[in-house]
């Protein structure tokens, strides 16, 4: 994906994928709900979900434990709806390691996934493929949180329920398992927790941050006064107050009012974000600062973190594997201090979710647009390929483009045409994704909802204006160059002599072919009979009035055998 490749996000925003998350191949990719915002998103070990402005929601990723709550245990590779909610208004969500929590509009909290220990709340140890009541509040729930294998919710009072396994002291209760929701007693009305593995944090009104569970690593970040007693919500010192929290799997991180972030726990893969040497904090300590806008809302994974600044701005840092960071599929190094998302430079990010091995992002298009787009957008570019940004041509897929005139190949030595896609065999194309700034890897056509996905794109190192032939083969026809002086005169000569048949080509001549209902893997090369040998390798030019075939009208993509691609849907 490039910058120039998100001029079709809608008003609405869209989700922005990295890593392996099931979606498009897990190449970087993105889709959106048509005419439907999203407003809440959350990432759990394998699986996503996000709930739209309307109140639905849809999920994708693993389901080997149901926790897509669909009715099956089958992965999922396009966002789909979780129907039996559809009911109910979903404002919240959360995802567990293997279980799923939704707090609707009416006060009903749904749970379903695995219940191994409880962390469904229903009262047993039974998997429930389908959403499954668990609570009914008197109001919508503030917040909801799952960790690996139990349950929270925080009510507009400041309450905090809590069930599920209890083994680490993760409830903050003195229980071994809780099978139904209990309320937990805290000081002072919480205004934001979060659930790592097996450890919980919360912020109360107060701003003081309390956090209690597995004390590994030095995750919670307490005293060694207070150590002894993990099993129960204890103070975490911090300099500042506090207004959110985010848990991993053995990090924590702290939002301060002012827009700071501290960290602590296990750094070993970089997820403090407090340099090199840092590779495990027991007492919260500042993450380095590598922008000057204050931070507004932060997330942990499994080991990697995730900020959003005052301006919109992605900055991530820790574990990189899988491309999870969003740096790119060539860059999967860890970080060990903030590093700003260039890929969503242009995009302003409003949420962010860390799973496993899977970051998503939800963003939508900056105000500001460049000269190129606006006169896209309004037709002035657009009536001639070959002339006008390369921006513009690439985004030329659903017209015909007008012959080329004047103009034939350059001699081909051993570049690769690119593949000619014939649009004709895929007329419902929605998004136009190209692929990532630091790769080179082309684009593949993919379904969604039963929308396909686009079909082709451009990389930004790959544009028009850098590609020696790029230009020729973007017409109806394929140019064929004629050897031109004496080679020419010499073939006219030949008149004289027996006529070639039409059938044939001369000698020394060579077809390139370009077919236009597969993608051309490697040269495909038509060669002359009777003198011409295997071993040629002159120009691609013919010689007499040997007739070249035609591909479809239609802009070429850049496939690369070998690589993955990436794709976008939207949808319905």
């Amino acid at each position: 994906m490039t910058v120039d490749d998100d001029f079709d996000i809608p008003s609405t925003g869209a989700v922005f994928t990295f890593g392996k998350n099931r979606f498009a191949d897990n190449a970087p990719s993105k889709f959106w709900i048509k005419n439907d915002m999203i407003v809440e998103i959350a990432c759990g070990d394998e699986h996503t979900a996000v709930a739209t402005e309307t109140g639905r929601v849809f999920m994708i990723g693993n389901n080997d434990m149901g926790q897509l709550g669909l009715g099956s245990t089958k992965p999922v590779t396009k966002p789909s709806c979780v129907k039996a909610l559809k009911p109910e208004k979903a404002v919240r969500v959360a995802c567990g390691r293997s279980h799923t929590l939704v707090a609707c509009g009416s006060g009903a909290v749904f749970t379903w996934g695995h219940n191994g220990e409880g962390q469904l709340g229903t009262g047993d140890l039974k998997d429930r493929y389908l959403p499954t009541q668990t609570l009914k509040l008197d109001g919508p729930a503030v917040a909801v949180a799952a960790g690996s294998s139990h349950s929270l919710v925080l009510t507009e009072e400041g309450e905090v329920y809590v069930w599920g396994g209890n083994r680490e002291g993760q409830l903050g209760v003195d229980v071994s398992e809780q099978l139904t929701p209990v309320l937990l007693p805290l000081p002072h009305p919480v205004i934001s927790l979060a659930a790592g593995y097996y450890h919980s944090v919360a912020v109360t009104a107060t701003g003081e941050a309390y956090s209690w569970g597995e004390s590994d690593h030095g995750k919670l970040g307490v005293s060694d006064s207070h150590l002894p007693l993990h099993r129960q919500p204890q103070p975490v010192p911090l300099p500042e107050r506090v207004v959110q929290v985010a848990a991993g799997s053995a990090h924590t991180l702290f939002l301060s009012e002012d827009g700071g972030v501290y960290s602590c726990g296990l750094g070993s893969n970089g997820q403090l974000g407090q340099g090199v040497g840092e590779l495990e904090c027991w007492l919260p300590q500042p993450v380095l600062e590598t922008n000057a806008q204050p931070i507004v809302s932060i997330a942990a994974g499994d080991n990697h973190s995730a900020a959003i600044t005052a301006d919109g701005l992605l900055l991530t840092w820790g574990c990189g594997r899988h491309g999870k960071l969003c740096q790119g599929e060539e860059n999967f190094s860890s970080q060990f201090t903030p590093v700003v998302v260039r890929r969503l430079r242009h995009i302003t990010v409003v949420r962010v979710g860390c799973g496993g091995c899977h970051t998503m992002v939800v963003g939508c298009r900056n105000g500001e647009v460049d000269e190129a787009d606006t006169q896209v957008k309004n037709g002035v570019i657009g009536s001639d390929p070959h002339t006008g940004p390369a921006r513009a041509r690439r985004r030329m897929v659903d017209g015909t483009l007008p012959p080329v005139k004047s103009f034939g190949l350059p001699a081909l030595k051993h570049t690769v045409l690119p593949t000619v896609p014939n649009t004709e065999d895929s007329p419902h194309i929605q998004e136009i994704q190209d692929n990532d700034d630091n790769d080179g890897d082309g684009s593949k056509g993919g379904a969604c909802n039963g929308v396909l996905g686009p079909g082709h794109g451009l990389s930004e190192s790959d544009s028009d204006d850098n590609h020696p032939i790029t230009s020729q083969v973007e017409n109806t026809h394929l140019i064929v160059e004629k050897k031109s002086g004496r080679l020419a005169n010499f073939f006219r000569g030949l008149g004289k002599k027996k006529a070639v048949s039409s059938s044939q080509t001369p000698p020394d001549a060579r077809v390139v072919v370009v077919d236009a209902h597969r993608p051309l893997e490697k040269e495909t090369v038509l060669e002359s009979v009777g003198e011409a040998s295997s071993n040629n390798k002159g120009s691609a030019v013919i010689g007499g009035d040997v007739a070249a075939p035609q591909a479809s009208a239609v802009p070429p993509s850049r496939h690369t055998s070998g690589h993955t691609h990436s794709k976008a849907c939207a949808i319905l």
